[in-house]
């Protein structure tokens, strides 16, 4: 990992703290918040990569947004379970933006794996709540994608 790939990481982390921090005192996310991570992913891409790069990182959020919207929305239809909200997809299609394809594949694997994950113990340990911090599982599943990229 390189310096500019530390920078980064800094960055990202900066950009993620407020909204978690909402999460965890049960305020919604600002659309504003999830604009500033993707734009500053848009834009760490062009600083490092150049034009070709900032495309590659915008498209990888536009996808990653299609697909988790398309995903929930048949999951939602098919067996009426509602297990993420618009500001969770927004969260992990902002998200994509600071990755790869190859990156924002591997985020989504790590969420989706951590997510049943948490639920699974939250169901066994019969919590009040039984649905996991998904706000959370997606930091922790971003950043430890763009470590492991």
């Amino acid at each position: 990992m390189n310096g500019e790939s530390h920078i980064g990481s800094a960055l990202l982390i900066l950009l993620l703290l407020p909204v978690v921090i909402l999460h965890w005192e049960r305020r919604g996310g600002d659309d504003r918040l999830y604009g500033l991570i993707a734009i500053g992913g848009v834009g760490f891409a062009a600083w490092t990569q150049g034009p070709g790069g900032a495309l590659l990182a915008g498209l990888s959020g536009v996808l990653c947004l299609l697909l988790l919207s398309a995903l929930v929305a048949a999951i939602s239809r098919v067996w009426r379970l509602h297990l993420l909200t618009g500001g969770h997809i927004k969260l992990l299609a902002a998200g994509a933006c600071w990755l790869s394809l190859t990156g924002a594949a591997l985020m989504l694997a790590v969420a989706t794996a951590l997510f049943w994950l948490a639920a699974l113990i939250l169901r066994a340990r019969k919590a009040a709540d039984p649905r996991p911090d998904m706000a959370a599982i997606a930091a922790v599943a971003l950043l430890s994608a763009q470590l492991m990229a």
